[in-house]
């Protein structure tokens, strides 16, 4: 079962070193890696790592290719840049929930966000649209507060029950933790993005009570 070493070092320690410095003002592989994340739409859903792999070879081919044929992409480099950025330059910004799959984090959207015309200016030709609008995240919203754990929630939080809280996050008790992980960033990212304080605080709930200190 994947789980992603990243997501397990924010798990036993949630303020451990997530990154708030700004991009280089070199280029620099990890930067294009996140970068590149956010522009295939990482933001709101999962994107294949491959495919990031690719888009950073799109945006620094001299970086992300093979030596002796630089008009071919290197996996390999794309790899290792997530590697790095996920456990050590980039801590916190990247969540995977599974070896195929990643996608940003509410920190690691901010962090892109908050540093967005660095990055267009060191990686992209053109100015990069905003995220997906908030009718999706009005529609989560809508649903999760129809949910029985909301509503316990809201009156006796220790009422919540596992299978309550899988119901309203669409997993199951049984699902992998990094499957519960990314169901609580996608909370995050739509309370951020509604200005919701009370769904931001709902998610804090679900992850202590029923994600840090899982072993699968």
């Amino acid at each position: 079962m994947f789980v992603s070493e990243g997501w397990q070092t924010m798990a036993m320690n949630p303020s451990a070193s997530i990154r708030k410095d700004p991009p280089s003002a070199e280029a620099n592989n990890q930067d294009v890696f996140v970068w590149a994340l956010y522009l295939l739409g990482g933001a709101d859903q999962d994107i294949g790592v491959e495919d990031v792999c690719l888009k950073c070879f799109e945006i620094a081919p001299a970086r992300f290719s093979w030596r002796t044929h630089p008009e071919l992409p290197d996996g390999v480099k794309g790899l290792k840049a997530l590697s790095v950025a996920e456990n050590k330059s980039h801590v916190g910004l990247i969540l995977r929930p599974n070896k195929f799959n990643c996608r940003l984090t509410l920190e690691g959207i901010k962090w892109v966000e908050a540093y967005r015309a660095i990055l267009e200016k060191n990686y992209s030709k053109a100015i990069v649209q905003a995220s997906k609008t908030t009718n999706q995240h009005e529609r989560k919203r809508h649903e999760l507060k129809k949910s029985d754990a909301w509503a316990k929630f809201l009156v006796d939080p220790t009422s919540v029950e596992m299978s309550d809280a899988a119901a309203a996050l669409q997993c199951s008790a049984a699902s992998p933790t990094s499957i519960w992980a990314g169901r609580v960033n996608d909370l995050r990212r739509t309370g951020d993005l509604l200005a919701d304080e009370s769904i931001l605080s709902f998610a804090d709930f679900i992850e202590a009570q029923f994600i840090i200190g899982r072993k699968s």
